[in-house]
């Protein structure tokens, strides 16, 4: 129950069909698709323990994050309570992706859901709409395509959330898939970047090269690294200038210059206040001879978070993001022997590129998708650093058909890059026995004897084997955090004081 709800959720946020559903709103089913998700991590074999909780490094910063935003708000029953569903979003996907198969299922539902989503946007272009209002929408917007729901009621909102899906769709449906899922892919790719091309998002072309960029270069050779990146800063520079509205990407733009402002006034209530305005509570207001005064957002989810939590809040908001970038980063796995596990890690890291570049642009601080990103990258690392028990437990749990019959009272353990574990009916009383487990020599990570007590340095040689050996923050952590932070602030002040043009 809690898998199923999580995917309907996921679901639910990206196509946000609320906005032309009347009666039972989608976003109170997507609310009630959490709960029940909720109720199913609860109510699992193995139950809801504290420990589950604070797992792998994301955890204890999410925790900290949280408990940061109700400290510096004041409002601390309001504000807990406004939080629950962010917590509910990040630790219901983090425990309840607990095998490969429902991690990759989850980034599916991510990336059909997207595709979904540029359907209805398209279909205005097309002649007809899918979601009413949208014409209207676009017209009002000097024709740059917006879709009508709430997270992509505007151009760049829309852009940006296409962009991501371009790397997506390659990595789900065409990096090592059959024929027919390869045109599919192909089909979302097309639908993606026509989206992209006509909300005229200059943001959205940036983020979506960097996430197309990273996710490309990673596990590339170094010569293809660096070749790549000379060509992408010269000729692919070059190429993005051609696009529509970037040959006004400069302080010029009346665009750009409000929200330049804009981040000035957020950088002084950051300095000014030091732990910032409290949850929301940074509000901009441009005066204009044209609609006089009014509120205008801060374009920016870096920027956001620091004029509304302060230094302590925007390094906390940059330190999930690098955690989750060391966790996809430092998992070494074979294409060959984990082919599903590398797709997700692939995926994951095109959904934190693209997540992260955007926040430079537009304001996302606070959506669902920081936390569901967070909480499935957060369950990436939990398969990564899963002993071979845990992943069998998992696996029982999930109600996973076996794909071999083991010897009796052995357990055939395959990779969890596979995602599966099969298990014989005589080890279902686990407590009563205490088997030994043959696995073929070619495992990535051979599977120790239940019940058997190792020594410090038999633990220290049998977690050498897993894909990732990173459980805890460190000092080096709390360095690269920092730098991380610092760099933000940095290329924050470049940008108000010498904006970067193409």
């Amino acid at each position: 129950m809690d898998y199923l709800a999580v995917r309907i959720v996921i679901l639910l946020w990206l196509v946000r069909p609320q906005d032309w559903l009347s009666g039972f709103g989608g976003f109170q089913f997507m609310q009630y698709a959490m709960l029940a998700a909720m109720a199913g991590v609860w109510l699992r074999p193995q139950g809801l323990q504290l420990g589950m909780l604070r797992r792998s490094p994301m955890d204890w910063l999410v925790i900290f994050y949280l408990c940061w935003i109700v400290y510096t708000t004041g409002d601390y029953i309001g504000t807990g309570r406004a939080l629950v569903p962010y917590a509910a979003f990040y630790f219901c996907t983090a425990l309840a992706l607990n095998t490969i198969k429902r991690l990759s299922g989850f980034i599916t539902c991510w990336t059909v859901g997207l595709a979904i989503a540029a359907i209805f946007a398209l279909s205005t272009d097309w002649g007809f709409e899918l979601a009413p209002g949208s014409a209207a929408l676009t017209s009002s917007l000097n024709g740059r395509l917006a879709l009508n729901t709430w997270i992509f009621n505007n151009p760049n909102g829309l852009g940006h959330g296409m962009a991501a899906l371009i790397p997506l769709a390659y990595i789900c449906f065409i990096w090592k898939r059959p024929f027919g899922l390869q045109v599919l892919g192909f089909i979302m790719i097309f639908l993606a970047a026509n989206t992209v091309f006509l909300t005229q998002s200059k943001g959205a072309y940036l983020s979506g090269a960097a996430a197309i960029t990273i996710t490309f270069l990673f596990r590339k050779p170094k010569i293809l690294q660096i070749s790549f990146l000379v060509v992408a800063l010269t000729v692919g520079v070059a190429a993005i200038k051609l696009l529509p509205r970037m040959e006004t990407l400069s302080t010029q733009e009346e665009g750009i210059a409000g929200r330049l402002m804009i981040w000035q006034m957020a950088y002084n209530a950051m300095t000014n206040t030091v732990v910032g305005e409290g949850w929301k509570g940074f509000e901009a207001w441009i005066d204009s001879k044209e609609y006089g005064l009014f509120k205008k957002a801060t374009h920016g989810s870096y920027v956001n978070v620091g004029a509304d939590l302060g230094y302590a809040g925007l390094f906390l908001f940059v330190g999930i993001m690098y955690a989750c970038g060391r966790a996809l980063y430092q998992t070494k796995l074979d294409p060959e022997e984990s082919t599903e596990a590398v797709r997700c890690q692939r995926a994951l890291i095109a959904l934190l590129t693209s997540f992260a570049s955007s926040a430079w642009i537009i304001d996302r601080a606070y959506h669902s998708d920081y936390f569901l990103l967070a909480g499935a990258i957060a369950a990436f690392h939990r398969l990564m650093t899963m002993t071979a028990e845990e992943q069998a437990e998992a696996e029982q749990e999930s109600n996973a058909r076996p794909i071999d019959q083991p010897e009796p009272g052995t357990v055939a353990a395959l990779p969890w890059m596979s995602g599966m574990v099969t298990q014989t009916a005589g080890q279902l009383a686990l407590s009563k026995l205490s088997p030994v487990v043959h696995a073929p020599m070619h495992l990535a990570h051979p599977v120790a004897s239940f019940g058997q007590n190792f020594s410090e340095e038999e633990e220290e040689q049998e977690g050498s084997k897993l894909p990732l050996r990173w459980l805890r923050l460190d000092l080096i952590d709390l360095a690269m955090m920092t730098g991380a932070f610092f760099a933000v602030i940095f290329l924050w002040e470049r940008l108000m004081t010498d904006f970067i043009s193409l």
